[in-house]
Order: structure tokens, then C-alpha cells, then sequence
């Protein structure tokens, strides 16, 4: 999916959307928060809780984002990871996201 958005260098949101979040990383995770900007994140929660959806869960309440690996790349083709633990239906649910930068000012999201 390719939306309007991009990596800010140095921008870690952490989105604590609830007093139960993780207090230890999960496995894998390098660090808490997320490196992506507003819209990014409100673009890839589309696609977070269609795959919440396919595991069963319809309402979803709330997600902590870490980030599993740091941007690689050249400034407009960078590209990361991060795990995204969503609470919801008395469950939790990791979902993976690769994000890649598509040229200035845009990026792409793929939920693994």
C-alpha cells in the first residue's frame, strides 16, 4: 500500500495506549516505540487491524509498537521493521510490519 508518509530521522513515537503495555521487550524487539510518523502510523493501523481481524478478534483495544530492526538504506529506499503487540478479545496479537520508504515524502507498508 503506498500512502503520503515518511521516516523522520530520529522521530520514536511511543504510543502508550494502555496502562498494561509491555513492560519488557518483546523477543526480537531492539526498542520500544515506533519510527514512523503520525499518518504513517494511522495508514498501517488499517492494515493492523484487518490481520487482527483474520485472527478472530474484531475490536481490538489498544497496541504498543517496537521496533525490530533499525532503517537501512539510502534517504528515500530506507526500510525497517517493527512488531506491533495488539490487545483486544482478552488476547494479544504480534503483527509484523515491513515498512520501506517509496522516494521522498511516501512509503509503503507490508503486514507479514
Amino acid at each position: 500500500m503506498k500512502i503520503s508518509a515518511f521516516l523522520t530521522t530520529g522521530l520514536f513515537i511511543s504510543l502508550m495506549s494502555s496502562p498494561l503495555a509491555a513492560q519488557s521487550l518483546p523477543a526480537g524487539a531492539i526498542q520500544e516505540g515506533t519510527l514512523s510518523n503520525q499518518q504513517l502510523i494511522s495508514d498501517a493501523m488499517l492494515g493492523v487491524a484487518a490481520k487482527v481481524a483474520t485472527l478472530g478478534c474484531e475490536t481490538p483495544e489498544s497496541f504498543q509498537p517496537y521496533v525490530l530492526a533499525m532503517p537501512q538504506g539510502s534517504e528515500g529506499s530506507r526500510y525497517w521493521r517493527e512488531v506491533w503487540l495488539v490487545q483486544g478479545c482478552n488476547a494479544e496479537f504480534p503483527v509484523e510490519i515491513r515498512f520501506s520508504e517509496a522516494g521522498k515524502g511516501a512509503a509503503n507498508y507490508t503486514i507479514e
